[in-house]
């Protein structure tokens, strides 16, 4: 499986509550600068998993209109406290060969972490930051990382 990882982009200053906020105008464009610029890369991807917060929502939105009118899978596996092991657990059972999920901190350096046997913390994932990982079994120490890439603004 290539499992791709995107960090929602940059939301606005919490007002309410942490659930709605929106990506800010530079967050929708940093998105749109990352999937446009990965797109050759994304070539595999068949589904999307987001989590059900407005900003993850907004940039899987965002992707999915990029990468080919896709529509994305919310779940609450994604959400920014979520525990990883659960979502390995669910993806083990998928029959997903290419897959985004989009997502949180600190749940998405968890996730690359845990996947590539790094330490916790090693792979830090800014808003829009996009990684690729390789694996055939979802499991720690399992994954192999292709690629880490950040926005650039």
């Amino acid at each position: 499986m290539e499992l791709f990882i995107l960090r929602h982009g940059e939301a606005e200053p919490r007002t309410t509550t942490d659930d709605v906020r929106q990506l800010t105008d530079k967050g929708r464009a940093d998105v749109a600068r990352m999937i446009k610029s990965s797109l050759e890369d994304l070539g595999e991807l068949t589904h999307i998993w987001v989590s059900p917060l407005v900003r993850a929502q907004q940039t899987a939105e965002i992707a999915g209109e990029l990468i080919g009118d896709m529509e994305p899978y919310t779940t609450e596996l994604l959400s920014p406290d979520a525990d990883p092991q659960l979502l390995f657990n669910q993806l083990q059972l998928s029959e997903c060969q290419g897959l985004l999920l989009v997502s949180h901190q600190p749940l998405v350096s968890k996730i690359l972490d845990t996947l590539c046997g790094t330490a916790n913390g090693y792979h830090d994932m800014a808003t829009a930051s996009l990684a690729c990982v390789d694996i055939d079994i979802i499991a720690a120490d399992m994954g192999k990382l292709r690629w880490l890439r950040h926005s650039s603004t």
